[in-house]
Order: C-alpha cells, then structure tokens, then sequence
C-alpha cells in the first residue's frame, strides 16, 4: 500500500501543523504555536517521503484533522 501524504490542517492543544503539496514533489509543512499568550510560527520545505513521516507522526500522537 502506498504512503500518502494528506493536504490540511492538524491541530491539538495550541499546535496547528499545515501541510501544502507543491507541484514540484515538495511539501510546505506551516507550523503554528500559541502558548501563555505568545504566538509562533515556522515553516520548511521538505521531499514528499519526509512530510508523510512528519504528519503520521503528528496523526499517531492523536492529531486531529480541520
């Protein structure tokens, strides 16, 4: 069975992870915290293999899909 890697938005207790497929077997994983009132946010770009370990990471931890 092939791995995918699903486009959207998961979110659990002030983390919200977004994954953006590109057109070029990249994906943009847009990360964003908000804790004790200050938010923050990052981004990466990264092969297509790599997102797809980032975001069953985040789905095992119990992530929930927006």
């Amino acid at each position: 069975m092939d791995r995918l890697c699903w486009a959207g938005t998961w979110v659990s207790e002030g983390h919200s992870i977004t994954f953006v497929i590109n057109d070029n077997d990249t994906v943009t994983i847009r990360e964003e915290y908000v804790a004790a009132g200050k938010e923050t946010s990052s981004h990466q770009i990264v092969d297509t293999d790599k997102a797809i370990d980032y975001q069953e990471r985040y789905i095992s931890l119990g992530y929930d899909q927006i």
